[in-house]
């Protein structure tokens, strides 16, 4: 199926710390990362990178957890099973191999109960931008929220953009690009038979031409720097450019119940 003999099976790299590794990389590339600059104790909670020839400020988040094992997640989903039956008390579970044959409004409020905790990201991330522009003076809006999902894996990548991108229309404005990445988590890309890392901006619509074209050459510089830590591997331009990419977490055997 793919150009990466036993990669299904056997998986793409070890895991690498993710927070330790961009640290190392935004120095490389005449980054600053903002513990280094300031003093403890601080008096507000503030982002992880400075890079101050844009001059933008980043706030990575690692996501690790799979939000749909949460207490609060089950209970939407009884509830929503509760509904469909109450609705359409013909239905019946798929057979295996089966899409199966769900009303319209079924998988649209699934992918409502993942909101809040990415809701929580971006208000945590949105607060900690927001000081950290203040402190340093930039009143530009370049402010990154860097999300690496290394770990969500039931939601598409294209499903939680377009959660992120809507509650950014309406809040957080302190977060003006919204950059999707994966690092230990390789993905499936329609169209490709090759796993893949993938690296997704979303802008909202105030940003200077200056700050795409920044993310641009920030992640190509990313892609030569991650080669170093895990080996050659193939990443196409077009990922870099954000075009729409439909895409599925790859899960490996030893991780399936």
């Amino acid at each position: 199926m793919n150009t990466v003999p036993g990669f299904w099976d056997v998986g793409p790299h070890d895991p690498i710390d993710v927070e330790a590794t961009w640290r190392e990389f935004v120095r490389s590339v005449d980054g600053d990362v903002i513990e280094d600059l300031l003093p403890q104790p601080r008096p507000f909670e503030n982002a992880d990178f400075l890079f101050r020839a844009v001059p933008a400020v980043a706030e990575l988040k690692e996501v690790k957890t799979e939000f749909e094992k949460s207490d609060a997640f089950e209970a939407g989903y009884l509830q929503l099973f509760e509904r469909l039956m109450s609705e359409v008390p013909h239905w019946r579970p798929p057979l295996p191999g089966e899409n199966g044959d769900y009303p319209e409004w079924f998988p649209r409020e699934v992918i409502r109960l993942f909101r809040p905790p990415i809701q929580r990201i971006l208000k945590k991330a949105n607060s900690q931008i927001k000081e950290t522009k203040k402190h340093f003076k930039i009143g530009d809006p370049t402010g990154i929220l860097v999300f690496v999902n290394d770990g969500f894996t039931a939601l598409e990548p294209h499903f939680v953009q377009a959660i992120a991108e809507d509650l950014l229309v309406h809040s957080y404005s302190s977060i003006d690009c919204f950059l999707y990445i994966t690092v230990n988590r390789y993905v499936e890309v329609d169209g490709s038979d090759v796993p893949r890392l993938l690296w997704i901006p979303k802008y909202s619509g105030r940003v200077p031409v200056t700050l795409s074209a920044f993310i641009n050459d920030l992640g190509r510089s990313w892609y030569a720097f991650l080669e170093t830590k895990i080996g050659p591997f193939t990443v196409p331009t077009e990922e870099i450019k954000a075009g729409p990419i439909t895409s599925r977490a790859i899960v490996l055997p030893g991780e399936r119940e």
